[in-house]
């Protein structure tokens, strides 16, 4: 007999502790009051003017104009490095093949969505003196969408874009002796 009380009282002892976590629970949601403290989600900052808020977590004080800016400049400068790397990929000097005197390459290039035409000839001026030139043009063109700078209208939201087209060019020369 007693071996079948000490079953029940272990098979018991958790069915209380579950009860017991589940009350303990109850009791927590019913102390804790209705109502949380604010969040503040945008602290505004006014030691520079209108317009400044803190980055969330930290005492850094911006502008969303600054944020903006910085995205597009960023964004630029990562299409021009695009452009510059189609047009020196663009840029491959031709050879001279024995018994020739002029030699003309024309290649096209892309990088990272932007695109370059290049054009490079030789000449042997003579013998073993030989003058080669090269020229790429490249179109960097780009939009960034701005998702700051929000204006609600009457047909919707208006997300302005900032967009970029320009042809960027390189050019090199040189001379080459073989002997």
């Amino acid at each position: 007999m007693s071996a079948s009380m000490n079953r029940r009282t272990i098979m018991r002892r958790p069915a209380r502790s579950i009860v017991a976590a589940i009350a303990a629970g109850f009791a927590a949601m019913i102390a804790t009051p209705g109502h949380a403290a604010p969040v503040e989600y945008v602290r505004i900052c006014s030691l520079y003017g209108a317009g400044f808020f803190y980055i969330p977590g930290t005492d850094t004080c911006v502008d969303a104009r600054q944020i903006v800016q910085s995205q597009y400049d960023v964004a630029r400068a990562q299409t021009r490095s695009a452009t510059g790397t189609a047009m020196a990929a663009s840029l491959v000097a031709p050879w001279l093949p024995t018994g020739t005197n002029y030699a003309i390459s024309n290649h096209w290039a892309a990088f990272d969505g932007q695109h370059a035409m290049g054009a490079s000839g030789l000449i042997r001026v003579s013998g073993n003196l030989v003058f080669s030139a090269g020229f790429a043009l490249g179109l960097d063109r780009g939009r960034l969408l701005s998702t700051t700078n929000r204006t609600q209208t009457e047909f919707g939201t208006s997300v302005p874009a900032q967009s970029w087209s320009d042809v960027r060019s390189i050019g090199r020369a040189g001379f080459m002796y073989a002997w």
